[in-house]
């Protein structure tokens, strides 16, 4: 069978909730039919020996269908991240309905450029927990983990996305401060994103 999906009774468009869901019926029925006389079981014993290599195959399209129809939106965010427009980058990233890892590593540098080192280290954990075979999530993690660890980082500069956004608006613009002070603010950044630039690649 070329198709994995036809051994599930899925279309080729079925989403990884829908595999993931009939995966679990299916194999639980077969469990249950191998226990059958004649054909009827053997045939049961035969499927339940495939169902794992073919549910590897499905997630497999899954991913790879899912990460092409994300790559043009993927871009756009890296450019709007580029240019600095981190709320259009968060913008766009939201739209995005399937989160593979690409998707966490994006996240997690919007975060970590707003300064929320924290939040940014857990997206770099679910990338690689998604994709554990890339280098660049991998390298990102090691890299800000040593950043994290390091003098020039304060513990108060530590804090999470929930209370880094409980600082004082900057010039009456409501835009929250990182460490209280603007001055303070700048200087972090500018250090973080210069240590960070290989890291991010962006």
């Amino acid at each position: 069978m070329n198709n994995p999906f036809e051994f599930f009774g899925l279309d080729t468009d079925a989403t990884q909730r829908a595999l993931d869901v009939r995966y679990e019926t299916l194999k639980k029925e077969l469990q249950e039919q191998r226990f059958q006389p004649g054909e009827a079981g053997e045939d049961a014993a035969r499927k339940l020996g495939l169902i794992d290599n073919y549910y590897a195959d499905a997630t497999a399209a899954i991913k790879a269908r899912d990460h092409e129809g994300n790559d043009g939106a993927y871009i756009e965010v890296e450019n709007l991240i580029k240019a600095n427009n981190l709320g259009m980058a968060q913008s766009r990233l939201d739209e995005i309905s399937s989160r593979d890892a690409e998707w966490h590593y994006l996240q997690s540098i919007i975060y970590y450029k707003q300064n929320w080192f924290l939040e940014s280290k857990k997206q770099l954990e679910f990338a690689m927990s998604m994709d554990s075979s890339n280098p660049k999530y991998r390298d990102s993690y090691d890299k800000l983990t040593k950043i994290m660890a390091s003098k020039t980082v304060s513990p108060e500069e530590l804090r999470s996305k929930e209370e880094s956004t409980q600082g004082q608006p900057v010039g009456g613009t409501g835009v929250p401060t990182c460490t209280g002070n603007c001055c303070c603010d700048l200087c972090l950044a500018n250090s973080c994103c210069n240590c960070m630039s290989s890291c991010m690649h962006c």
